[in-house]
């Protein structure tokens, strides 16, 4: 019963993610999203691609640009791949608007030329980071190089092969990046996610949990599958 009743609180969390970005782009068809990539916006992004598939969502004047990327990966488990296989392959969205940050000169002029961001979507580690803003990573942090942590690492694992290893390093979008966006959601999946869920939203702003920093924002969503 508890698995189906986890499962049954994934799906809502799923379906109210594939709304918003639904909502988001009926409000602003030209809409600049950052998304993620990982296990939490699997759900979502099902959803999405079938919403797209059948033409309820056109995608013809968004513009997604990647959170984050690793340095060092082979193509097909890159984070542009992930989006690609699970979402864009299945959207109208132009090539040439699909953004990465490793290949992309200046991410945040480039997004700053294109309007801001206007819908952010997060994912939050075991260990406080949204994006790959690692504990320790400042607020006054934009698109920037970063060494990922050993359990960054082993919790996506499961997307490399077996004995393949995980990157050690990564590009992602800063805090400051992140903060900039007009709106933010933060998907939390798993009960693991409780506590340091509840440590960066109920806690005080601390540069060791950097989702510490979202309490900051005006305009933030939190769709989680567990009670917080």
């Amino acid at each position: 019963m508890k698995n189906q009743v986890t499962s049954n609180l994934y799906q809502i969390l799923s379906q109210d993610m594939a709304e918003s970005v639904e909502r988001q782009l009926k409000l602003k068809p030209d809409t600049n999203f950052g998304l993620p990539t990982g296990h939490s916006p699997l759900g979502a992004y099902k959803i999405i691609s079938e919403w797209s598939r059948s033409g309820r969502l056109n995608w013809s004047q968004a513009r997604c640009f990647a959170l984050d990327e690793y340095l060092d990966a082979d193509e097909e488990e890159s984070f542009q791949q992930f989006l690609e296989t699970n979402l864009y392959q299945h959207t109208n969205l132009p090539q040439s608007h699909k953004f990465n940050p490793k290949t992309t000169d200046n991410y945040d002029q480039a997004i700053a030329k294109l309007g801001g961001l206007d819908l952010t979507i997060l994912g939050i580690g075991t260990n406080g980071h949204i994006a790959f803003n690692e504990p320790g990573t400042p607020r006054a942090s934009y698109t920037h190089c970063i060494w990922l942590t050993e359990s960054t690492r082993a919790a996506n694992q499961t997307f490399f092969g077996p004995g393949d290893e995980v990157p050690k390093r990564a590009v992602t979008m800063g805090i400051e990046t992140i903060l900039a966006s007009k709106n933010i959601i933060l998907l939390a999946s798993g009960a693991h996610k409780q506590e340091v869920l509840e440590k960066a939203l109920l806690g005080e702003v601390n540069i060791n949990v950097p989702a510490s920093f979202l309490s900051l924002h005006a305009h933030v969503t939190v769709l989680s599958d567990f009670d917080f």
